[in-house]
C-alpha cells in the first residue's frame, strides 16, 4: 500500500505490517512518527534509516517510544519495520536527543 503525504508518498512493506500488527502498533502511529520525529538517524550499517517519537496511545508506559526503520529515496519512504523502544534500547540505536 502506497500512502501520499504531504511532500512524500509512504510505502508500506508486508514486514512492517505483519510486525506492527504482532506488536501493537497502530499504522497511524508509525504515519505519525514519519511526520514528526523526535530525531532521525542514519545506519551506515544496514544503509537505512531510523526515527523515533511519542505517537499518542503507546503499547506501555514502560516503552512509551515508537521506533521505525526505514528508507528514503528523494519523495518516496519505504517503512521497514516498527518496534516499541525505551530510553536505553534508543541509545543503542545511535539515538542522542533522549
Amino acid at each position: 500500500m502506497v500512502k501520499r503525504s504531504q511532500n512524500f508518498r509512504i510505502n508500506w512493506t508486508r514486514h512492517v505490517r505483519q510486525r506492527a500488527a504482532e506488536r501493537g502498533i497502530e499504522l497511524k502511529q508509525i504515519y505519525e512518527v514519519l511526520l514528526n520525529p523526535i530525531e532521525t538517524v542514519f545506519d551506515r550499517e544496514q544503509v537505512n534509516y531510523k526515527s523515533y517519537g511519542m505517537p499518542s496511545n503507546p503499547l506501555t508506559k514502560e516503552q512509551p517510544y515508537l521506533m521505525i526503520v526505514h528508507s528514503k529515496f528523494n519523495t518516496v519512504i519505504t517503512v521497514i519495520t516498527a518496534m516499541w523502544k525505551d530510553k536505553g534500547g534508543l541509545r543503542q540505536h545511535g539515538f542522542s536527543k533522549i
